[in-house]
């Protein structure tokens, strides 16, 4: 991760604090983590919510296959223009909107379920609602099997995360990384 990455991220922090959430971008160890969560290299079709300034986002491209494909779903307009601008590589589509609209998008774009989700979202902003249509949309857009991998900074209502995923996920697991200022809360749920 270079200067510029970080500046970038500290610049859209200041812009919305609420919607960026860390000050500073996800530490390597804990992307190594989060990453490894969509197994060996070889998935077609991965998706990630609030890319940011696409740290994670370069990590999951090497979890692609050739053919594969990564929808980076940014509500932030500097971010998704600059994550255009930074990554060059055929697989990546980035989409500026809101990750709740992940199954019109995927539609937009002609593609079927995806395998898995990954979610840097600050869900501890979001009323009770907008996390269950959120969480009820990833379960619809992903295929049997496929995994949501949402991660939290300083997460205080991971209660009410889990509690949404068990709704609709079949199974939940959760761990605390501590390599990250400040921490991350990683959770895993399987459709």
């Amino acid at each position: 991760m270079g200067f510029l990455s970080l500046g970038a991220h500290f610049r859209a922090f200041l812009g919305d604090p609420k919607g960026v959430a860390a000050v500073f971008p996800t530490s390597a160890a804990v992307l190594d983590r989060i990453a490894s969560k969509a197994g060996p290299a070889g998935a077609r079709l991965i998706v990630e919510y609030g890319p940011g300034t696409g740290v994670l986002t370069r990590v999951l491209l090497d979890s692609l296959d050739a053919e594969g494909r990564l929808v980076a779903i940014e509500h932030n307009a500097g971010l998704a223009e600059r994550l255009t601008d930074v990554i060059e590589d055929p697989r990546l589509t980035v989409v500026r909107d809101t990750a709740e609209r992940v199954l019109e998008i995927l539609h937009d774009l002609e593609l079927g379920p995806a395998e898995y989700v990954f979610s840097g979202i600050p869900l501890f902003w979001l009323g009770e609602e907008r996390v269950g249509r959120l969480v009820a949309s990833t379960h619809s857009a992903l295929s049997v099997g496929g995994k949501f991998v949402p991660y939290q900074v300083f997460y205080l209502g991971r209660r009410r995360l889990r509690v949404h995923l068990e709704r609709s996920f079949s199974e939940v697991r959760s761990e605390l990384d501590l390599r990250n200022l400040p921490p991350y809360r990683i959770f895993e749920a399987v459709r």
